[in-house]
């Protein structure tokens, strides 16, 4: 499955999601949180980018040195909104994704697919640990790829690094979790299949970050990302590229 499929599984995603009215309510709760959170993130950015900019470098009297430190305040502040619109999906899966369980395997129900019967508890501590494993290794890496790119030549790589491979690799494989746990996959399975279909992934991820990104639009956004995760999944299952997954 490559960079096609995941377009069908994003076609997919939209029109199952208006085709069926019994997911609206499943996806309302997830949806509104995906929102505020990114409108608090743009709200904290603009709000507290200055302050915190002059806590580092007080406004100075001197005429040359007070318009450098406004050219500075101001690269600051953009630096700040881009900074929230990079955290803004991480955010979102933190508090967002979590909610989507119910939607996932409504959706995951109607495609046909079958889970896996484990243990209930066993698999709530399971997608927890891998959730916040996720999360804590890909927002420490995003983090730490934005300050590498202020330094000269590497931010050219660093840049298009961190928006077209690392944030999408992580949101993919978060998106496939939800219904990769229902078939009991261990976690090196899960991401054995995502190196394996990098491009699948990658583009799912790219378009799941579009999705989750700007306030509003992820208000419909953060469902339509979640279906499509799921609908990729059962493709890859009904091509038989999951190993020991259960299919109709």
């Amino acid at each position: 499955m490559g960079i096609g499929n995941a377009f069908s599984a994003f076609g997919l995603g939209v029109s199952l999601l208006f085709a069926n009215r019994s997911l609206w309510p499943l996806a309302a709760l997830p949806a509104l949180v995906a929102m505020l959170a990114s409108f608090l993130g743009l709200h904290l950015a603009f709000e507290y980018g200055a302050d915190i900019f002059n806590f580092i470098w007080a406004e100075p009297q001197n005429a040359i040195l007070h318009v450098i430190w406004a050219i500075f305040q101001s690269i600051f502040r953009v630096a700040s909104v881009v900074l929230t619109l990079l955290l803004t999906p991480w955010l979102v899966m933190l508090l967002g994704l979590p909610l989507c369980g119910p939607l996932a395997a409504k959706v995951d129900e109607i495609l046909g697919g079958k889970p896996v019967d484990g243990s209930f508890w066993a698999d709530i501590a399971k997608t927890l640990t891998t959730t916040l494993g996720i999360l804590a290794v890909g927002l420490a890496g995003t983090v730490l790829f934005f300050l590498l790119g202020f330094i000269p030549i590497v931010g050219f790589l660093v840049g298009p690094f961190v928006f077209f491979v690392w944030t999408p690799m992580f949101l993919g494989f978060d998106l496939f979790d939800s219904t990769l746990s229902r078939r009991q996959l261990p976690f090196r399975e899960k991401v054995d299949l995502v190196l394996a279909n990098k491009a699948m992934t990658i583009t799912v991820g790219l378009l799941g970050t579009a999705l989750l990104s700007v306030p509003v639009l992820n208000l419909l956004g953060l469902p339509v990302a979640v279906v499509m995760g799921v609908g990729a999944v059962r493709e890859l299952e009904e091509k038989g590229r999951i190993d020991g997954a259960q299919t109709p």
